[in-house]
């Protein structure tokens, strides 16, 4: 009889507990402070959050509105904006992250040969005098570790962040 009191009293607090979480809103690690957007097209940001949770984002005076879907997901989509920043941008729902320091320019993927994956302190003897002289903090390096995943395209990546190409 005891036990049967202690079950349903653990399944009771589980129920409950469980009923009142709430899925925070996050966001995939591309989506990150010193993030580079893509100029004069539209621009994706998308994460995750509660099934139907209203989602506002803050960027660049403007305010843009969506709701998630009901497996969670949510994108939004920019209109085309011109060269700029440095931006915040906040995006809130249940909770509310704050990105800083995001530039609109010309976004460059390079990939390919191992030698892409060089951060640029292995170099510092044979480049150092162009080290010294690089003074354009408006140039980001997003780095993604090499993985294989065979599995099609991904909403995420496994870890990755967004580097000034100085300091």
């Amino acid at each position: 009889m005891k036990y049967k009191k202690i079950n349903f009293l653990f399944v009771l607090f589980l129920l409950l507990t469980l009923g009142s979480i709430h899925a925070q809103i996050r966001l995939p690690r591309l989506v990150r402070d010193s993030m580079v957007l893509q100029r004069d097209t539209k621009i994706n940001i998308w994460g995750w959050a509660s099934k139907n949770e209203k989602i506002n984002i803050k960027f660049n005076n403007k305010t843009y509105k969506t709701t998630t879907g009901n497996d969670g997901k949510w994108l939004m989509q920019l209109p085309p904006m011109k060269a700029g920043g440095p931006y915040p941008m906040d995006i809130t729902g249940s909770n509310k992250i704050s990105l800083k320091e995001i530039l609109i320019g010309d976004v460059w993927i390079c990939s390919g040969q191992s030698n892409m994956v060089h951060q640029m302190n292995i170099h510092d003897i044979t480049y150092a005098k162009d080290i010294a002289e690089a003074n354009n903090p408006m140039i980001r390096h997003f780095w993604i570790p090499t993985f294989t995943n065979l599995q099609g395209p991904q909403d995420d990546l496994p870890t990755g962040y967004w580097k000034s190409a100085i300091g």
